[in-house]
């Protein structure tokens, strides 16, 4: 048996990018306005604005893993690539069904409001997503995801009427 693990780095937002360049040209003023005008009253500020640059900048990556092994699909989030948080583990038997996104065979699930929906996906317009659909202890689950076709195909060896491509 064989692991099949994927990591797919989530895609920086807008938002997060402005809020960077918005945090460092506050820094920077700040510096500027602290070493011409007056060091007492903008020197807090500027420790305060290059704390936040820094988090945005250099401390917000994140990465989700996907582990399929012997029946068992297992998600993870990755902060920074040090920092690991379990997301969910899925037994096979408990999934319903693994298909893509869109697919004729989830659409019951994509319209009931009573489905919990947990996005684990990199956000890329071009990305191939998936759902798994899955029952667990608080009703029905839907995982958006983005397996690649390896992860796909061992699932298939096991469980073939599970995945749908």
């Amino acid at each position: 048996m064989q692991e099949k693990l994927v990591i797919v780095p989530k895609k920086t937002t807008g938002g997060h990018k402005a809020g960077m360049i918005a945090f460092f040209v506050l820094t920077c003023l700040c510096l500027v306005l602290s070493m011409f005008v007056s060091p007492v009253i903008f020197l807090v500020p500027t420790i305060i604005f290059g704390v936040i640059w820094y988090l945005f900048a250099f401390r917000s990556e994140v990465e989700y893993e996907y582990t399929y092994y012997d029946g068992d699909l297992r998600f993870a989030k990755i902060r920074n690539k040090a920092k690991r948080k379990k997301i969910a583990y899925l037994s096979m038997d408990d999934v319903l069904t693994i298909a893509p996104k869109g697919d004729r065979s989830i659409y019951k699930y994509e319209n009931d409001r009573s489905v919990t929906v947990k996005n684990i996906a990199s956000g890329n317009a071009d990305a191939k997503l998936y759902e798994a659909v899955c029952k667990g202890e608080n009703g029905i689950t839907r995982y958006e995801f983005e397996p690649d076709e390896d992860m796909l195909n061992a699932i298939m060896v096991k469980y073939p009427r599970s995945v749908i491509k």
